[in-house]
């Protein structure tokens, strides 16, 4: 029996596939078997995978028709002798060590499930940013028992970044929710193992390279857009089922809800008003369990004063802040922190992210470059104020850093700048 058994689900995946596999017969740890799952790739990924499988006898290969996610998932893991089951989505990396560090703590502890931190991955561009919780500090590196559930749900979800124990999942029949496509058919699986898990734990270390410059991960189409209604009516249909504790299914309802706030921003225009008639919809039935969140619910008393009205305000809002940003001849992030990171994806996602030249601080310079971007301080851009240089605020728009970082750039004559309310308020990002 191998200690782990990694589970690659692999659809059209060519340009990534190569090193995905690399970072995975590498690891540390070499007793393990590697399941590919080819969904009926078009193009040269199949081939990629045999010509792999020749090469270690570690790795099988599993050609099907195609079947969507969820059914690639449950074939791999009926498929998988190990003692856990890992998985590694095709188009990401991960680290030598992380199996070996994983399962160590896994055996040492007695774990359902081990995870680990994640690092966001942008290739093109050089950049890293690494997912770590500094509020749950106390809950890192130590067993998390089930009168401890209530912190599983506030970590990163996913389900790439940890492994489960197969008898675990066996013992709970956790699997997979199979329909067509490939669009949040984790959550299903997620929500069971948080459910159900009696022994997990969450280590303060990035292992695993989650790929953000994938286009083919984008939401363009209706059905991919009404595939998360439809998952989390399966999530809390099997909840219910298990009879899982009101708390989780709570969490169902939570993330549910949420989730809707942040796919609206990140879908076509053209499918935005249409959205809303579901989002509506979940609000009536399941807002009660968002009560602790006023940012949610405010947003959704907006949407039901007149829907109509708040797609066409949005989406002009949009329009308006993506055309100042295409019209700048070079953008300029004021703030290099969290927040002044948080923008630059955002501006990765609108597709502006060429123009940005630097990062600008007020005080002294601790960092000289953030990905491939120069930190520089805020007064060597005076001599470019004259150009069409556009300013972002790193700070909320209402608040005291914001008018300081402002008073700031009139003292350098910089007058073309914005906030970054719109920017975050307005465009997608995932994290």
């Amino acid at each position: 029996m191998p200690k782990i058994s990694i589970i690659v689900p692999v659809c059209n995946v060519e340009k990534y596939l190569s090193k995905c596999l690399d970072s995975i017969v590498n690891q540390t740890l070499k007793d393990i078997e590697i399941i590919c799952v080819d969904d009926g790739s078009k193009d040269n990924s199949g081939a990629i995978l045999d010509s792999y499988s020749q090469n270690d006898s570690r790795i099988k290969v599993i050609h099907k028709k195609n079947s969507g996610y969820g059914n690639s998932m449950n074939v791999g893991m009926d498929c998988a002798d190990g003692e856990y089951i890992g998985i590694v989505e095709s188009d990401d990396c991960i680290l030598p060590e992380m199996y070996e560090e994983l399962y160590k703590a896994a055996k040492e502890s007695n774990l359902d499930f081990v995870k680990s931190d994640a690092i966001f991955w942008w290739e093109r561009i050089g950049y890293f940013y690494n997912v770590h919780y500094d509020y749950l500090k106390e809950y890192y590196d130590k067993v998390l028992i089930g009168n401890d559930r209530h912190v599983f749900y506030k970590f990163l979800m996913n389900i790439w970044t940890g492994i489960y124990k197969s008898d675990f999942l066996k013992k709970h029949n956790i699997r997979f929710n199979e329909t067509p496509g490939a669009s949040y058919q984790d959550n299903g699986f997620w929500f069971q193992t948080m459910t159900f898990a009696e022994r997990a734990m969450w280590i303060g270390k990035s292992y695993y390279m989650y790929r953000q410059d994938n286009p083919m991960a984008s939401i363009k189409s209706e059905a991919k857009v009404l595939a998360m209604s439809n998952e989390y009516d399966y999530v809390e249909r099997i909840l219910k089922d298990k009879n899982a504790n009101s708390d989780s299914v709570k969490e169902c309802n939570y993330y549910r809800l949420a989730r809707n706030y942040g796919n609206y921003y990140r879908i076509a225009d053209e499918l935005k008003e249409n959205f809303l008639s579901y989002v509506l919809k979940d609000y009536e039935k399941y807002g009660k369990d968002i009560a602790d969140e006023p940012y949610l619910i405010e947003w959704y008393r907006k949407i039901a004063e007149n829907p109509t009205e708040f797609c066409k305000s949005t989406i002009d809002v949009k329009n308006s802040n993506k055309a100042v940003l295409e019209k700048a001849e070079s953008i300029v992030i004021y703030g290099a922190g969290k927040r002044g990171q948080y923008i630059l994806r955002h501006l990765y996602n609108i597709g502006v992210y060429d123009k940005v030249t630097n990062f600008a601080v007020s005080g002294n310079v601790d960092t000289q470059r953030i990905g491939r971007i120069d930190v520089v301080n805020i007064s060597e851009l005076a001599d470019n104020a004259d150009y069409n240089m556009l300013v972002i605020i790193s700070a909320s728009n209402a608040g005291e850093t914001y008018r300081a970082m402002e008073s700031m750039l009139h003292q350098y004559k910089i007058n073309n700048y914005i906030g970054s309310d719109d920017i975050i308020n307005n465009f997608y990002s995932i994290c």
